[in-house]
């Protein structure tokens, strides 16, 4: 399966908050060669515009962050707003209660009719980890009681490769394992500076990401999204810079 790469808006929200600002930096994106986004961390602003500002640059919307209680609450809205969007992943950014078995747990539960209703409208619901999804509760990790406890046509993973090496997981082995699951990976690299992990432009870190993207083109895990929730340079040129060190080093489309 070919590989698509693109843009966490999340790593560009500093210049995403109104949509003077969204134009303005929807268009450097496309600019950097980006056909792809996720919608997350934006200023709040209509789902037509939105779908609007990136049609005329060219630029598929794939999947959102989108407010947990939303998704809850108003699902018939949430699932609308997506068709709008033209984007049938509907995601969150970690589990609304917290962490830990309970919590777990009762978010599986309580979500459970919200994960049919999207199922049925064609959209699928993403769940997005942190390092903390990786501690183990009786031998199980965090994140695969959520896998384990929703349905596996329903809920799929937003699978972020730093988080999870983090966490001390071999990422392509889970990727490999858990392939039916991953709608898509979010893309970050590690380096250390004064002793301490930081994220860094992708390539430019210490994470085997030739490891990674090979068990991900194996696998038939399409879609990859450049994440960096801290920048130590100019925004865009950091997603610039990820952007080039990916395409000239593997085969995205």
């Amino acid at each position: 399966m070919a590989l698509h790469l693109g843009a966490q808006l999340y790593t560009l929200r500093e210049v995403c908050k109104n949509e003077a600002d969204f134009a303005k930096t929807i268009k450097r994106v496309a600019e950097i060669g980006y056909k792809y986004v996720q919608v997350s961390g934006v200023g709040p602003m209509p789902p037509r515009y939105i779908r609007d500002v990136c049609d005329a640059n060219g630029i598929k919307i794939i999947l959102t962050h989108t407010s947990p209680a939303d998704i809850l609450k108003k699902t018939a809205e949430v699932i609308e707003n997506h068709n709008i969007l033209g984007c049938k992943a509907i995601g969150i950014g970690g589990c609304p209660y917290g962490h830990g078995y309970d919590q777990y747990m009762r978010f599986c539960s309580d979500y459970a009719k919200a994960f049919e209703e999207i199922r049925a409208a064609g959209m699928v619901f993403l769940y997005h980890n942190h390092r903390v999804e990786f501690q183990k509760y009786d031998g199980v990790w965090g994140l695969d009681l959520i896998l384990n406890n929703t349905p596996a046509d329903a809920v799929k993973l937003t699978f972020d490769t730093y988080w999870a090496v983090s966490g001390g997981v071999d990422a392509a082995q889970y990727i490999k394992t858990h392939a039916d699951r991953i709608f898509c990976t979010h893309l970050k690299d590690m380096a250390v500076i004064n002793d301490q992990p930081v994220m860094i432009e992708m390539l430019d870190g210490n994470i085997n990401f030739d490891s990674i993207m090979a068990e991900c083109e194996a696998s038939g895990v399409e879609w990859h999204f450049v994440e960096q929730d801290v920048v130590r340079i100019d925004l865009f040129e950091s997603i610039k810079r990820s952007y080039d060190n990916l395409m000239a080093r593997y085969k995205f489309e």
